[in-house]
């Protein structure tokens, strides 16, 4: 349905209308869980690899195998001997559902039979023939499993989203995007990649850990003279400790609870790096902007005192 504008309205033609969600965006644990591959193209193959990544336990079941399933199956032979990298000409069914440690590969060929989706916690189908997948997304429904079909999203009950992930030194932050056309969330995801790369806002982690990380960053309290790296080091910070005060539109950028240390009030070259060591032991994520010349001292002051680092020189 299109919607219509009421007469004398002066609501914008291209103002966004709220749609009903087509689906829940869910994180789904799957590490030490089967699930079931139906066909064993190029697309399944690219799958089998993703689920594997997650620590699933793949298992395979299709006539034929192409190349592409080939390669998963032998990159991970071996890694896990009782329920991985098994190829099973007569269905062992025994082998296959056996094995609850660690992610594998079981490779069961033959067509596909109803008793296949006995064990498996998700299923994704991609076999080419759509009346199977569409038999296969059925029969999932009937019993409450969730099924993924690659050649015809509307047929089953889960999408696999497009992926991408940015790197903080608190941990990877991954981005999932879903629009219902796969190579547009491909293109979006990247996009949204680039830019919080280059304008790295958000990425600060909210749950303190354990232990804090430090990084020591060549450059001055200009945000424009920071490399990218040293951005995205800074956006992910707790505590910016900085000769000088930092500039207007960098300070604009961070949340306000970022803690800012300014030295050049004349603070013992010691007393910073005791801040900077508390700070740490605390869980907190520390960037020390220092200028170029002055990066081997405070490189060194940091050593000394036993305290990990990372080094990011500036542009020179």
């Amino acid at each position: 349905m299109v919607p219509v504008q009421a007469p004398g309205s002066t609501a914008s033609p291209t103002a966004a209308v709220p749609q009903p969600l087509d689906g829940l965006p869910l994180t789904m644990g799957l590490a030490g869980r089967e699930v079931l591959l139906v066909g064993a193209g190029p697309v399944s193959a690219r799958r089998a690899e993703l689920f594997l990544e997650a620590g699933a336990r793949v298992r395979v079941v299709a006539p034929t195998l192409a190349p592409e399933m080939e390669d998963v199956v032998a990159s991970h032979r071996g890694g896990e001997a009782r329920d991985g990298a098994a190829r099973d000409g007569a269905a062992r069914d025994g082998e296959t559902r056996g094995g609850d440690a660690g992610g594998g590969v079981v490779v069961v060929v033959r067509s596909f039979t109803p008793a296949d989706l006995d064990t498996p916690w998700l299923v994704h189908v991609a076999t080419g023939d759509a009346e199977v997948d569409a038999e296969v997304a059925a029969l999932c429904e009937a019993r409450r499993l969730w099924c993924v079909t690659a050649g015809d999203a509307a047929l089953g009950s889960a999408r696999v989203p497009a992926r991408t992930a940015v790197a903080t030194p608190a941990g990877v932050v991954r981005i999932a995007v879903d629009s219902g056309d796969p190579r547009r969330s491909v293109r979006v995801g990247r996009h949204v990649a680039r830019s919080l790369a280059t304008a790295p806002a958000g990425l600060r982690a909210r749950r303190r850990t354990a232990a804090g990380w430090v990084a020591v960053v060549g450059g001055s309290g200009d945000g424009d003279l920071l490399t990218v790296r040293a951005r995205r080091l800074v956006h992910a910070a707790d505590v910016l400790v900085v000769d000088g005060p930092v500039d207007v539109g960098l300070r604009a950028e961070l949340d306000d609870d970022v803690e800012v240390i300014d030295t050049s009030s004349g603070l013992p070259a010691a007393r910073v790096v005791d801040l900077i060591a508390c700070r740490r032991e605390a869980g907190h994520g520390v960037v020390r902007i220092v200028a170029a010349a002055g990066l081997a001292d405070v490189a060194r002051d940091l050593e000394d005192v036993g305290v990990e680092f990372q080094l990011v020189p500036g542009v020179v």
